[in-house]
């Protein structure tokens, strides 16, 4: 995991080569140590508590001594309280607690599944990792699972705890796995439910407004705590428009890093600067032009590698952006994940619409969101991607069945599971790997994916949290001239009616069809972009060692290139996902 630059590691191996622990980090929100413990409990921590004051008052509490940072607390929670160990913690973190006296070790994920960890047992083994291809340098034959694939060329992510690698799972978030080496004994448990959050309660509009207002000023403090350089993106939208107004109401705007990135005259590049000048940072524009895509192959590579090859990307621009948080100063990444949840009927491709809220049953979601989710790939396009003997290898698996694994015995209306859906599964298995991403250069914040946050949000009834209201009401207690500046969306003001944003959006259109400077989308990929996937398309997909792998249909893939080539359907992002499967499975040597 330690790929040099930023990062520093520390770890720590038994004398007798029994067990060893150690993290790579980059020594701002996890400074060292975070390994506590000289036995029999010996706990690796990484990430950050939120509750680390009440959690040292009941350990204290309990007799034991005051902790000295997150890992000594979780090491004394789990000697004094192991039964609520997981219940207990707040924040965003994994962490990994070894118990030599029980022979046991506990993984332990947090609410939301902030940080990755994948594990796998073996015969003589338990290994685990916060990065699938350190995990699998230790399997002793690493192969392709097709059922994840299968998910992947339909959601563009796996489902559940899938992942890419066979035999190789993810810690479920809000979740321990603990596994005994005395007796092999594994156990998975769940500490906590997601729908928990969905709780209803009596409160009326006003008050639930009250109340998100005062959540989402409490996850402010919490982001911004610490004498931390901060950095944040700046694409114009309203969920960082909600943490750059918070952070000028709290005075801690003024020199920090913002960037905004995508082509020279898009509407981002123009709205980003207005914003950036309102609130005074240090403003950066990252232009994403030909000289990104002269040679992209080894870009999309490393994306692959620090993504442990199960994220899909929506322009390849990524990357860039990392190259531009390298080039800055900045310890702390702010980023508004999970701000969509506010504004349901933004949260794509999981996003609400008519249809959903007229219906009673998960039977009649199911399918109407199979049939809806389509950005990736119509259909089972494992059965038609695949050749005959992996499609024997699915046995039985498919992107349907992971869907309604996924809403089993969830007691939520179909409005509700579309969030669910989406916090559950796209932002574990899709925001996070791109924070992963981040993550080589400076640290992150996520405040819109606060749990208490998100707690007062999913409250009320799906219909308060289904347009724009919530966001505006929050921008506006922090900075209403914040709300006059136009969203790159609709080309209306951020605090438009209804109706002023209907209008305006058919103008921002036309304007943004005819590539008028100032209203242009931030990626083209239906031009240049297009061609160079197409290029890696034939280097990688349809390359000779890849296609005597036997996992791809050759006729297949070739139709597939040349309909995208020729314009009649495009396939972009079915097409990118066959070349990262087979990426990854060349940069682990997966057979």
């Amino acid at each position: 995991m330690n790929r040099g630059g930023r990062l520093a590691a520390e770890t720590r191996v038994d004398a007798a080569d029994r067990w060893a622990l150690g993290r790579v980090h980059l020594g701002v929100l996890q400074p060292e140590p975070q390994l506590a413990g000289d036995g029999p409990i010996r706990v690796m921590f990484h990430g950050e508590l939120d509750n680390e004051t009440e959690l040292q008052s009941i350990v204290t509490a309990a007799g034991e001594a005051k902790p000295a940072n997150a890992a000594a607390a979780v090491a004394a929670l789990y000697r004094t309280r192991k039964a609520d160990l997981g219940r207990l913690l707040k924040g965003a973190f994994c962490a990994a607690i070894l118990d030599e006296a029980a022979g046991a070790l506990t993984l332990v994920s947090d609410r939301l599944g902030s940080y990755p960890l994948y594990w796998f047992k073996a015969d003589d083994r338990f290994v685990f990792a916060s990065e699938l291809r350190a995990a699998l340098r230790d399997h002793p034959r690493p192969s392709l699972n097709p059922a994840a694939v299968a998910d992947f060329l339909k959601f563009g992510f796996p489902m559940g705890d899938k992942t890419l690698a066979a035999g190789v799972d993810m810690v479920p978030a809000a979740s321990t796995v603990t596994y005994c080496a005395r007796t092999g004994a594994l156990h998975v448990e769940s500490y906590a439910s997601l729908a928990e959050l969905w709780r209803q309660s009596d409160v009326k509009q006003p008050e639930y407004m009250e109340q998100i207002l005062a959540a989402s000023a409490a996850s402010m403090q919490r982001a911004v705590r610490g004498s931390h350089r901060y950095g944040l993106s700046l694409s114009g939208g309203l969920d960082t428009r909600v943490i750059l107004s918070a952070m000028d109401r709290l005075g801690h705007s003024a020199g920090t890093a913002t960037f905004t990135l995508g082509g020279r005259g898009c509407a981002d590049e123009v709205i980003g600067y207005q914003l950036a000048k309102m609130a005074r940072t240090n403003h950066t524009f990252v232009a994403l032009d030909d000289h990104y895509l002269d040679d992209l192959l080894p870009t999309v590579s490393k994306m692959v590698s620090l993504t442990d090859g199960m994220y899909l990307s929506h322009g390849f621009t990524e990357m860039l952006a990392l190259q531009g948080f390298e080039g800055s100063d900045c310890q702390v990444l702010l980023r508004g994940h999970a701000g969509e949840l506010a504004k349901a009927s933004t949260a794509w491709p999981l996003h609400t619409d008519q249809k959903v809220f007229g219906m009673a049953t998960t039977g009649e979601f199911v399918p109407y969101m199979l049939s809806r989710l389509t950005h990736v790939s119509r259909g089972d396009a494992a059965r038609e991607v695949f050749t005959d003997s992996w499609i024997e290898a699915l046995n039985g698996a498919s992107a349907a069945r992971s869907l309604e694994e996924c809403v089993s015995g969830v007691p939520l209306p179909p409005s509700d599971l579309c969030s669910y859906i989406y916090l559950k599964e796209y932002h574990r298995r899709v925001t996070i790997p791109s924070l992963e991403i981040f993550r080589n250069v400076a640290d992150v914040r996520l405040p819109l994916a606060d749990v208490d946050f998100l707690g007062a949000v999913l409250q009320g009834p799906s219909r308060w949290r289904d347009g724009v209201g919530i966001h505006q009401a929050l921008i506006a207690a922090n900075g209403p001239g914040y709300l006059r500046v136009r969203n790159p969306n609709t080309g209306a003001p951020a605090g438009a009616g209804p109706l002023q944003e209907k209008i305006l959006d058919k103008m921002n259109s036309v304007l943004r069809r005819l590539n008028v400077y100032g209203y242009r989308h931030y990626h083209a990929f239906d031009g240049w972009m297009r061609k160079t996937l197409l290029d890696i398309v034939d280097k990688v997909v349809l390359d000779a060692d890849t296609l005597a792998r036997g996992v791809f249909r050759e006729s297949t893939v070739r139709r597939m290139a040349a309909e995208a080539r020729s314009g009649s359907q495009a396939h972009d992002d079915l097409l990118q996902a066959l070349v990262i499967v087979e990426l990854w499975q060349r940069d682990l040597a997966v057979v």
